[in-house]
């Protein structure tokens, strides 16, 4: 180590690029045989990194992975090659075949953050930057993730959400919300008619792994005037898509 740094800081350091150069998600032992300290130091380590979102851990497999906390820092994101590879040219063709603001997008806590945004070339008119975070509640691209929540999870989320009025035609209600939910799963779509912006409308699908988890989502926004007169349109192309990204993620459940 040199002089002037710190060490606990570059052990942090050290465990991003293990868990970035890994092309699956490790262990707390398999981390740990990388540093001759104990266990129980690059535990708090970890523990650090996870409170603050640069580490994420599976709730199954308690295995470590990079948090999207990293993507909200450098502006990019690639969920270790899969994202860029699979996704990218799914979200292109959206783009291509709405002509509407296109966005790829992930849970974290009670929002859902950008990880990827094309913009049609003919017009722009919602400018939406990588890393902006939204309300997963009031937002389409939120609801498609947690319309695949367990139930238990599901019903947490909405005892602690915050359902303010963004906008006239926000959701004020629970069971409302909960209702727009239970549609959205069985759909495989959301919408947010107006909810957090006036005058915009967003439809989203979910991204679904070989668990059956919404890990992300993706669809369109635009202003109402574009969206509405093709509303129905623009949700079989978002929802074709998200059951395709599902696809390669390895879901095999069909559609509800």
């Amino acid at each position: 180590m040199t002089k002037n740094t710190i060490q606990s800081l570059e052990r942090g350091l050290k465990i991003l690029t293990i868990l970035g150069s890994s092309d699956q998600p490790l262990s707390l032992n398999e981390i740990a045989g990388h540093f001759t300290i104990d266990r129980s130091s690059v535990f708090r380590l970890i523990s650090t990194l996870l409170q603050n979102h640069f580490v994420q851990q599976d709730t199954d497999t308690k295995k470590y992975s990079l948090g999207f906390r990293l993507m909200e820092l450098a502006g990019s994101f690639n969920d270790q090659g899969k994202i860029e590879s699979i996704i990218r040219p799914i979200i292109s063709r959206i783009c291509a075949a709405t002509k509407q603001n296109t966005h790829l997008a992930v849970l974290e806590g009670a929002d859902v953050v950008f990880l990827a945004v094309e913009q049609p070339r003919e017009s722009i008119s919602v400018n939406i930057a990588v890393g902006t975070r939204e309300p997963a509640v009031a937002t389409a691209l939120g609801k498609a993730i947690l319309s695949f929540r367990d139930s238990g999870i599901l019903s947490t989320l909405l005892d602690s959400a915050d359902l303010r009025p963004y906008t006239e035609r926000s959701i004020l209600s629970k069971e409302a919300l909960r209702d727009e939910l239970a549609m959205a799963r069985k759909e495989r779509i959301a919408y947010d008619r107006e909810e957090y912006k006036s005058g915009i409308v967003c439809i989203a699908a979910p991204v679904i792994n070989y668990r059956g988890e919404a890990l992300y989502s993706i669809g369109i926004s635009g202003p109402s005037g574009l969206m509405m007169p093709r509303i129905d349109d623009f949700a079989r192309v978002v929802r074709d898509a998200g059951i395709e990204a599902s696809s390669k993620y390895g879901y095999s459940g069909g559609t509800e």
